[in-house]
């Protein structure tokens, strides 16, 4: 599938995922789960697709010999957006050996993702904690938190996860999608979804937990 394709379809998800309560839904808190799942299948997709795209541009190069010092740098820069820091440091290692090493480490590469990061619980990996708060802070979700902590109920609860659905929408829209529709997303726009589905599965998580139920 085609990345400009795999791309609209992540746009889909999040408006769909943004817009209204379907009708079909009995609340919002089933709906904020249900289509927090369905994004972030797309955005594992398009993670996967861009991180394709940009090691099979550079291992052309490589096998042209086309690899220049400028070509090297940004391609680092790429991934510095799309896999961990611990693999963007085994690649850069390896940027000294052989083609066939070289080639040897890009293939294993897979993307990061911070919602996986987010999901392995409170051992997390910092920087990807810090991204996920400030995104959580950004989108004001303490805010409405502490308004389920002070009515704890399944009405304040529906109207926080609607509110937080509507500040993850303002949020892509300003942070990380394309102004442009027929633009492709670069690796720090997916970086930055990421970072909001986190902070909206923390959220909803804590909600949870201020009504007195786990996830």
């Amino acid at each position: 599938m085609a990345k400009v394709e795999i791309q609209s379809r992540l746009i889909v998800a999040l408006k769909a995922f943004t817009g209204p309560l379907p009708s079909s839904y009995a609340s919002e808190t089933e709906f904020f789960l249900v289509s927090l799942q369905d994004v972030e299948e797309y955005l594992a997709d398009l993670q996967n697709e861009t991180l394709r795209v940009a090691r099979e541009g550079f291992v052309r190069k490589l096998d042209a010999g086309k690899a220049a010092p400028k070509d090297i740098e940004a391609f680092e820069a790429a991934l510095a957006k799309i896999v961990s820091p611990s693999d963007l440091r085994t690649v850069r290692a390896g940027m000294a050996g052989s083609k066939e090493l070289i080639k040897e480490r890009l293939a294993v590469l897979r993307p990061a993702s911070l919602v996986n990061e987010w999901k392995k619980g409170p051992v997390r990996d910092p920087e990807a904690e810090k991204q996920i708060n400030a995104a959580y802070s950004r989108m004001q979700f303490p805010v409405l938190l502490k308004t389920v902590e002070a009515d704890p109920t399944d009405l304040a609860a529906n109207a926080a996860l609607g509110k937080a659905r509507t500040r993850l929408s303002e949020y892509c829209a300003t942070y990380c999608i394309p102004n442009n529709a027929a633009a492709t997303f670069k690796p720090i726009s997916l970086s930055c979804v990421d970072a909001a589905l986190s902070a909206a599965h923390s959220l909803y998580k804590n909600i949870r937990k201020a009504l007195g139920r786990g996830m």
